[in-house]
């Protein structure tokens, strides 16, 4: 029992009580080292300012509930203890399955042959499923010719808007085309928006 309270309790507070020491030194002595360089009258003066030590006594505090909650155990904390990542992809999923060598078989096409059904793959993996083409429109400060309305494959998101530009071959007899981006660059470019054209919200005056 005493055993079990000393590693679960005593140590992690005598450890965390120790870190709060030696930080809260180092603050002090280098901050007081560089006062006194500057100024040796100033590092003096300095002392009896309060918003410093409420500097310092909130650096130690958040030191100290950072190291309060490393130590619950997992599951105690509630929302903090969900994984948090950008995007629809989780940070640890396995990576995209390699492009299948079948899907570059039989001749070159063109963007005309696009059609609903084909899959589009990223430079990592196969990463979206045509359903339509959409006429073309400003975005971004551009003009394009044209965007795949797309549906995305393992993870990716479940709506695309890939501009025609970044379609870079075509295959019909396999029904694929390959696109000049990473998998994970959709979202980055904004490609999971749809084009202004098309969006239901107000958008705003360009006179204005």
């Amino acid at each position: 029992m005493i055993g079990r309270m000393k590693r679960h309790l005593i140590d992690p507070m005598v450890i965390m009580f120790g870190v709060l020491i030696v930080v809260g030194g180092l603050i002090i002595t280098v901050g007081e080292s560089l006062l006194s360089l500057f100024d040796p009258d100033l590092a003096q003066e300095n002392v009896g300012r309060l918003e410093l030590w409420f500097a310092l006594g909130l650096a130690l505090f958040i030191i100290l509930f950072g190291g309060f909650l490393a130590t619950r155990p997992q599951g105690s904390l509630g929302p903090l203890d969900r994984e948090v990542v950008i995007g629809h992809r989780p940070f640890f999923d396995p990576p995209l399955p390699p492009v299948d060598a079948a899907a570059r078989n039989g001749p070159a096409g063109t963007i005309e042959d696009l059609a609903e059904g084909y899959v589009l793959y990223a430079r990592n993996g196969a990463l979206a499923r045509v359903l339509g083409l959409v006429p073309g429109a400003e975005e971004f400060g551009r003009r394009f010719s044209g965007f795949i309305y797309a549906q995305g494959l393992h993870g990716a998101s479940d709506e695309l808007w890939i501009p025609l530009e970044a379609v870079m071959a075509v295959y019909p007899q396999s029904r694929s085309a390959f696109l000049a981006v990473k998998g994970d660059e959709t979202e980055h470019f904004g490609w999971n928006r749809p084009p202004a054209s098309m969006r239901r919200t107000q958008q705003p005056d360009p006179l204005l």
